[in-house]
């Protein structure tokens, strides 16, 4: 099982834009993802925040390619502060934190 935590700080004006994109995400696509176990974003103040469950590596990065995630990731980086991303990886006993 692979665990992802991102976070970003959104951009005020771009809000309501995140939200949508992020419930299209979550709702039209994420339910029918093969080893998607979880995926929630929230939105707290001006801080965005996704919780994604993979069963595997290689669903998630099946996950990461998808047509989908090449059309809406660009959009939702252009409603958060300098277009990144504070991720955190867990991995069974690995946690590692990167910046995409």
């Amino acid at each position: 099982m692979i665990i992802a935590i991102v976070k970003a700080r959104i951009i005020e004006e771009k809000k309501d834009e995140l939200k949508e994109i992020a419930n299209i995400l979550q709702y039209d696509f994420s339910v029918n993802e093969k080893g998607c176990e979880q995926y929630e974003s929230y939105i707290d103040g001006n801080t965005f925040l996704t919780i994604e469950r993979w069963s595997s590596q290689e669903e998630l990065d099946i996950h990461l390619e998808a047509e989908h995630v090449k059309k809406y990731v660009p959009l939702l980086r252009e409603c958060v502060e300098d277009g990144i991303f504070d991720v955190q990886f867990i991995k069974s006993n690995d946690v590692s934190f990167v910046k995409i």
